[in-house]
């Protein structure tokens, strides 16, 4: 029964599954007064990125740290995107209630608007969770990562959307909804941005050597960090063409 021991592979597995489980939990909770949902969504994607590098202890500390340090900015965040969720609301309302042929034009353009929000929307929280910005270059950081990485980032959206699709055409999944309708995507998502993630931290370590961060610090990512990036990926793309 080596397999029940608890540093056994299938304990740890277990482990991590029940991580995933109240990381979920707590951001469903959390996320009820609405108001506090942006703490909430960048605690989770911090925690998720704890788990996938392995870094995860106390759990439910780990996710109210991260909560507690990130409740104003997060805040500001998802009050932005609330603001912007209504405007591309009312406008579907309206196009979708007042058909004319110039209505599926500007139908069809607002769709590719939507589209691009979603894409930076969907790495905005983990950028919050791990690197230490102004709200404004937070924002600006996540339109550069979500359209270099792109392929990575539609992955993303896709599967935060397939949980919430899943739901509505399959009602008996609703319990396995409820445990991960939330951290699984992130999960995902965690695995795809950590190593893009890791890159940029020790570009800038490389530019910063005096700085000795541990596992729990958040980094700074800056302009030199992410010009150090581009130059990586600009030199990468060379070799690859040899």
């Amino acid at each position: 029964m080596k397999f029940l021991h608890m540093d056994s592979p299938l304990m740890h597995f277990l482990g991590k599954v029940a991580d995933v489980v109240i990381v979920n939990l707590l951001t469903i909770l959390m996320c009820i007064p609405v108001i506090t949902a942006g703490a909430a969504f960048t605690a989770m994607h911090y925690c998720c990125l704890k788990i996938v590098r392995g870094e995860e202890s106390s759990i439910a500390s780990q996710y109210f740290h991260s909560f507690r340090d990130n409740f104003k900015q997060s805040t500001v965040i998802w009050l932005v995107m609330l603001v912007f969720m209504a405007f591309f609301g009312f406008d579907f309302f309206f196009l979708l209630t007042n058909p004319s042929e110039t209505g599926k034009y500007v139908l069809g353009g607002l769709l590719v608007v939507v589209a691009i929000f979603a894409i930076i929307c969907t790495m905005v929280f983990p950028i919050q969770a791990k690197f230490a910005n102004p709200i404004r270059k937070t924002w600006k950081f996540a339109f550069v990562f979500s359209f270099r990485h792109l392929p990575s980032t539609i992955i993303m959206v896709l599967a935060s959307v397939v949980p919430f699709a899943g739901m509505y055409f399959l009602m008996v999944i609703f319990p396995l909804f409820l445990c991960i309708c939330f951290s699984g995507p992130a999960m995902i998502s965690a695995s795809l941005y950590n190593k893009h993630f890791k890159k940029l931290e020790d570009q800038y370590l490389e530019a910063h050597p005096e700085e000795n961060l541990g596992a729990d610090d958040e980094h700074i990512f800056d302009d030199e960090a992410e010009m150090a990036a581009e130059a990586a990926d600009a030199e990468a793309m060379k070799d690859s063409k040899k």
